[in-house]
């Protein structure tokens, strides 16, 4: 399955391996070598630990084996993979993809799914933004003064959510690895957003009987170990990056992590579970109220969405009373 070549691990180059490394399991030919878990691997064994990894955490989730999973899915190697390994194992899933109408990019991400799924014979849905809301992403950008990183995250966790529950799921399963949550973790510790630690955990319960309960499968797999799940199991995601998205600040804590791991392997793993298992402050109760436009559960009496919405067409409407009649 896979070639003699060491794969290589991010922020630093791949540990030379002799002719004669043997897998930490069998014995047999290593070609992987994961540094944090002080193992090396031959590709047989390194998908039995990927698939036990997730295994783990499926078993912490408590989600019972027969429940329908809906897996949110970008065409990226962590949704793909996140998709590919439940179905390995079993699960049954339908993927669901918000296409952001990012010209170039949505396409290819769709067709990555497809590329996918189709051998597969996954089923996935399609849904365009712009269809729900009335504006794509790049339309939001040059409405708003808004960093467009932090709209498209809200847009997106709110849209997966009711489109999960319209479409009769009860479960949405998101691509989020270890990298990600740890990057997560050190950004709400350093800006003390103690409402966020607070729902800072790889499975949320539902809360209200039109939000799903939501899962991270892949919280305790780094992003070069999906890399490489992804290269053995044949899997081609999308390789761009959102063309959007340079200079989120979720990217200078990762590569802070990074740093700290290439220096002390294992520093990300332990930073990030330690604190779940013993710092993770007490959730209040959650008290949802009704919005008055949509109808969706929320805190306030308009939910985030539609107050975003309302301030584009209230910005649209200014725009068009200033403009000089001809």
């Amino acid at each position: 399955m896979a070639s003699g070549k060491p794969f290589q691990e991010d922020g630093h180059r791949p540990p030379k391996l002799s002719r004669g490394a043997k897998c930490t399991r069998c014995r047999g030919q290593a070609v992987i070598s994961l540094p944090s878990h002080h193992a090396l691997f031959c590709p047989d064994c390194y998908l039995r630990f990927f698939q036990n990894a997730v295994r783990r955490a499926m078993k912490q989730s408590a989600v019972h084996p027969e429940t329908p999973l809906m897996v949110a899915v970008s065409g990226g190697k962590d949704s793909l993979a996140a998709w590919s390994v439940l179905h390995e194992m079993g699960y049954r899933t339908r993927g669901l993809h918000l296409d952001l109408g990012i010209e170039g990019f949505s396409e290819a991400s769709a067709d990555a799914i497809e590329r996918f799924a189709a051998p597969r014979g996954l089923a996935w849905s399609r849904y365009a933004l712009e269809d729900l809301i009335g504006f794509s992403i790049p339309e939001i950008r040059r409405r708003t003064r808004r960093k467009i990183c932090s709209v498209c995250g809200l847009l997106k966790r709110q849209l997966l959510n009711r489109l999960t529950v319209r479409e009769g799921f009860g479960v949405l399963v998101t691509g989020h690895n270890l990298d990600d949550e740890a990057g997560r973790l050190l950004g709400n510790l350093v800006r003390h957003r103690t409402e966020y630690l607070e729902k800072q955990s790889p499975f949320l319960p539902s809360t209200h009987p039109r939000l799903p309960v939501k899962i991270k499968p892949l919280y305790r797999v780094e992003a070069h170990e999906i890399r490489i799940y992804c290269e053995l199991s044949g899997i081609e995601p999308l390789q761009a990056s959102c063309p959007l998205s340079r200079g989120a600040t979720s990217h200078v804590f990762k590569e802070a992590l990074a740093f700290l791991e290439m220096k002390m392997p294992g520093t990300k793993r332990d930073f990030l579970f330690t604190y779940l298992e013993r710092n993770r402050p007490a959730k209040a109760a959650e008290t949802f109220g009704t919005c008055r436009e949509c109808g969706e559960p929320c805190y306030e009496t308009l939910c985030s969405v539609c107050n975003l919405l309302g301030q584009l067409k209230d910005r649209d409407a200014k725009r068009s009373r200033d403009e000089p009649s001809s």
